[in-house]
This record gives C-alpha cells, sequence and structure tokens, in this order.
C-alpha cells in the first residue's frame, strides 16, 4: 500500500477509507494540485529525453544534403546484388543448375539444392573450390553488413554512431572486395570456371561510394536540432540550471505558475484578438451584402 501523503504514515490493506487513519486528512484530495503538478513535471522531464532521441533519428536521416544523399547511396548497393555477380560451372552437381548467379539465383541455389552434396563437389575441387566457398561467405557476409547499415542509419547521431556507422561502412566495401579477389584467385585453382561478373564490381563500386558520403557525412557533422521542451512553463534548460542551484522547490512552482499565468493571458489576448477580426470581417461583408 502507499503512504499518507500528508504524516507519510505507511497505509495497510485495510486502511480503505478516503481519510488517515493517523491523521484524519483526506488522502485522495490532500495537495491534490502540487502532486498532480509534480506527475507532470517528472512527464515533461521523461518526455524532454524522449524527445531528444526522435531528434537524432531525425537528424541522421535529414540532418543535412549530405545525410540525405547518404540514404541513397546506402540503398543503392541493394540494387547491384540482383545483377549477374559471378559465373561458374556447377554442371557436375546438376545440369539444371545456371551457369550465372545473381542474389536470387544464389539464394535458389543454396535453397533447393542437395547443400551436401554441393559442399562436396565444391571441396573436393581443390584449393580453387575452397576459395569459391569463401567467396560466397564472403558476399553473404556483406550483405548482412548492408542490411545492418541500413537499419542502424536511425542511429547515426547517437553516442557511438559514428565510429558504427564507419564499421558497418568498412565491411559493406571490403567484404565484396574480398568476393571479388576470391573470385579471380578461384580461377587459378581448379575451378577454373569461376570468376566474378559486372554485377560485383558495380556492387563494390557502390559500396566504395557510400563509404566516401559516410565520411564527408561526419566531416562536415550534424546540426542537431532540438524541440523546446518546457517544465511547467519554464524552458527545460533553464528548468535544470534552477535545480542545479539549488533553488527551492517552491521558488520554482511560484516562477511556474508566474509563467503559466503569462501563458494563459497571452493565449486569451491572441483569442481575443482573431474573434474581434472575424467579427471585422463578417462586417464587412454584412455591409457589401
Amino acid at each position: 500500500m502507499a503512504n499518507c501523503p500528508k504524516c507519510g504514515a505507511h497505509l495497510r490493506m485495510i486502511d480503505w477509507k478516503q481519510r488517515c487513519p493517523h491523521c484524519s486528512a483526506n488522502v485522495f484530495l490532500y495537495d491534490l494540485q502540487e502532486r498532480l503538478m509534480l506527475d507532470a513535471d517528472k512527464a515533461e522531464v521523461q518526455h524532454y529525453h524522449f524527445q531528444k532521441k526522435v531528434d537524432r533519428v531525425k537528424a541522421s536521416f535529414v540532418g543535412s544534403k549530405l545525410a540525405i544523399t547518404r540514404i541513397v547511396t546506402s540503398v543503392l548497393p541493394v540494387a547491384a546484388v540482383f545483377l549477374p555477380l559471378f559465373r561458374a560451372d556447377l554442371s557436375a552437381v546438376s545440369a539444371d543448375l545456371p551457369s550465372k548467379f545473381d542474389a536470387l539465383k544464389l539464394y535458389e541455389l543454396v535453397d533447393k539444392s542437395d547443400t551436401g552434396a554441393l559442399l562436396d563437389y565444391i571441396l573436393s575441387s581443390g584449393a580453387g573450390g575452397k576459395l569459391f566457398l569463401a567467396g560466397v561467405v564472403c558476399f553473404a557476409l556483406g550483405l548482412v553488413s548492408l542490411l545492418l547499415h541500413l537499419i542502424l542509419l536511425m542511429l547515426s547521431c547517437s553516442p557511438k554512431g559514428k565510429v558504427r556507422n564507419y564499421t558497418l561502412s568498412f565491411l559493406m566495401f571490403i567484404f565484396p572486395a574480398a568476393f571479388i579477389v576470391l573470385m579471380l584467385l578461384t580461377g587459378n585453382g581448379g575451378f577454373a570456371s569461376a570468376a566474378p561478373m559486372i554485377g560485383a564490381y558495380i556492387y563494390l563500386l557502390l559500396t566504395g561510394v557510400n563509404f566516401l558520403i559516410e565520411v564527408l557525412v561526419f566531416r562536415q557533422g550534424i546540426e542537431i536540432t532540438h524541440k523546446q521542451c518546457y517544465v511547467g512553463g519554464i524552458p527545460i534548460e533553464e528548468y535544470f540550471k534552477m535545480k542545479e542551484k539549488g533553488i527551492s522547490h517552491e521558488e520554482i512552482r511560484a516562477e511556474m505558475y508566474r509563467r503559466l499565468s503569462a501563458q494563459q493571458r497571452e493565449k486569451e489576448r491572441e483569442l481575443e484578438e482573431r474573434t474581434r477580426e472575424h467579427e471585422h470581417h463578417h462586417g464587412k461583408e454584412a455591409s457589401a451584402q
């Protein structure tokens, strides 16, 4: 159970009546306005911290022209994986397998083929087969890095956003580069029919462009514009300073009431002006008729 808001005595389960058995204060109504104000203060401070996160996410996407460009360069490599990435003669496993592979055909190869037999064939092809398999693994890791980069773009302006984005952008570039190198080496290792194709080079180029844009974004910097938040009518930055200076709760509350009253009077004045303008406008229309 809770405590009495006046005397602080602990209320038992059997103390269900409206008044405190110790001081007879009305538990529900005692200092109700102040308790509501305290709840409102907590809610506004929590909103401020949440709003800061929202502002950082917004800045990550549209905080600058380069940030907007980064969205495009992060998505473009996805299109390249649907171009022919490599060729390989796997007819020994199945005559129905294609000789040229993009991301979809590679997925179908893994999904529909006898994986065990396919791995046995590749690994039995000597060093070339192992290089080919390592290249496919690098391509898969590159795709994972690409997807993670897209998802985590929204956290670019977080405290660890720079390190995370640099790491993922580097992995996005280095894995396709390793894929191409391994495919080229495969041709000299007993798996001569395997080689990278135009899609792999375009994919590598686009990830390189993305890495360059990533560097430029952080070098230029992104200015985060925070929406102004208030606590009881006081700008929250000023409210925090008042708390740090040790200003008493009563003084802060009195300042809140003063500012809230001033804001209310200003709203009433604006409403009266709009009402007069509205009546004046309709008066002119009536006169014209």
